[in-house]
């Protein structure tokens, strides 16, 4: 067992405290991911008790948050887990200026798309000049990441387009043929308008677009957040996604029926009364037509339009049963489930902060999932069914293999989509090693420095 570490834009504007340790038993197979999928009977200290490892938190991660260089060297799904827990939570903790610390990193302006190099243009950093680099949800694809397989924009249920930004260190810009250096990270910001105040949320001030060509002033409240970290032993990059809670329930109907963000009450109602194994929705709710982007796809979208109704396939990232590459799913679940549990659970380290505390709004939020190669790999193909294709069972993907953040791909979950998780558009090739990352070869860098030859 090894222990918790303690060490075109729109136009015109678009627009920390220690507590106890909590300590939760855990299945042997936590520390072990390759050992075939084992029974998990639930999350919580009692559907656990008397296992003898625990995935562990540490408040210090709160009061003194750090951001670890690498993995720790037994690489367990524990320890990717908390490698991507501390690096959120040092990136979410305050700055200066009543800033976060991500909020101070370097921004990407997508617009006009023929900008290149803006390493070389002085950094686009801040909360005022995020709030003026906004992109819609359509933008996110085919802008953001032209391989993705969807321009759909993705609307709330108060009928209003969700928004992006995109965050990079400024390591990033020191990247050659060769590949990236340390401290290499990116982040994705997912944000929707909160029609009230709501101190559940972390938020930010914006002017945006209304309907006939008016502009309003807004309320943004974070919903969704990719963190993508470089190591020197993974540079196929490590894939973590967080999410507000209140974003959408889980398809199979386990969760609560009321107040979700992306989905109407009468759509959660109809899956709690019709549960069905995980990864399935029941068809006795086929009219909501979840999952499915029935918005205007227009360029740029309209900033209002109908409401998708959306719900998450897959908890945790994980289809349930043995992976057929040896990625033990169930003990990757269950460390998501302990780090969440400890840090944003009932009586988690985050939720016994009082409000007061700049940390506490993050409470609110939880990790979905993370991926990963064995030993840094190549990507290759996903070991689970992918468009209609078999999985490869020599996939070297690890972690949460359907991991999907529901502000972000949402409408490619589940087997008919091609592109089950990030590698599907971020693939990661040695010979080709910044070509993981769209933003560095489309906007940061001079150009896409290759290698003479391959293989």
């Amino acid at each position: 067992m090894l222990d918790a570490m303690d060490t075109s834009r729109w136009p015109g504007r678009l627009l920390l405290c220690a507590a106890p340790v909590v300590l939760l038993p855990c299945l042997a197979s936590c520390s072990k991911p390759e050992r075939p999928a084992q029974s998990v009977a639930g999350s919580g200290a009692a559907a656990l008790s008397g296992a003898p490892a625990v995935c562990r938190a540490s408040a210090s991660w709160i009061s003194n948050p750090t951001q670890p260089a690498e993995v720790a060297a037994s690489e367990t799904f524990c320890d990717f887990y908390q490698f991507s827990w501390q690096w959120f939570l040092a990136q979410v903790s305050p700055a200066v200026n009543g800033e976060r610390v991500f909020e101070t990193n370097r921004l990407v302006d997508l617009n006009p798309k023929t900008v290149s190099n803006q390493c070389a243009l002085a950094p686009l950093t801040g909360r005022a000049m995020a709030a003026k680099l906004l992109a819609p949800r359509d933008l996110k694809p085919v802008d953001f990441e032209e391989q993705q397989a969807d321009g759909n924009p993705l609307y709330d249920q108060a009928g209003n387009v969700l928004y992006y930004n995109i965050w990079y260190s400024a390591p990033e810009c020191n990247a050659t043929a060769a590949g990236f250096v340390a401290d290499t990270f990116e982040i994705k910001a997912a944000w929707r308008i909160l029609p009230a105040a709501d101190p559940t949320y972390y938020t930010m001030t914006a002017v945006l677009p209304a309907a006939g060509g008016k502009t309003q002033e807004v309320t943004l409240g974070l919903v969704g957040f990719h963190l993508v970290n470089w190591t020197s032993k993974h540079p196929e990059f490590i894939w973590a996604t967080f999410e507000h809670k209140s974003n959408a329930p889980l398809c199979a109907g386990s969760s609560p029926a009321t107040n979700w963000s992306l989905t109407s009450a009468a759509a959660a109602q109809c899956l709690a009364a019709n549960p069905v194994p995980s990864g399935q929705i029941s068809p006795n709710c086929a009219q909501f037509k979840f999952n499915s982007a029935e918005g205007d796809t227009s360029t740029p979208p309209p900033p209002t339009d109908t409401p998708d109704e959306v719900c998450r396939l897959y908890a945790d990232g994980n289809q349930p049963g043995t992976s057929i590459n040896g990625n033990d799913n169930a003990a990757n679940a269950l460390a998501i489930q302990q780090l969440n549990d400890q840090l944003v659970g009932a009586n988690g380290l985050l939720t016994q902060l009082p409000p007061s505390n700049a940390m506490a709004v993050w409470a609110n939020y939880q990790m979905i999932g993370s991926l990963w190669t064995k030993n840094g790999a190549a990507s290759g193909q996903p070991p689970v069914v992918h468009g209609g294709k078999p999985g490869d069972p020599n996939s070297p993907q690890r972690g949460s293999l359907e991991l999907t953040n529901m502000t972000m791909e949402t409408f490619e979950q589940g087997d008919s989509s091609p592109i089950p998780n990030c590698f599907g558009c971020h693939g990661y090739k040695p010979p080709t090693p910044l070509t993981v990352s769209h933003i560095a070869n489309e906007y940061l860098l001079p150009s896409a420095p290759k290698p003479a030859t391959s293989n």
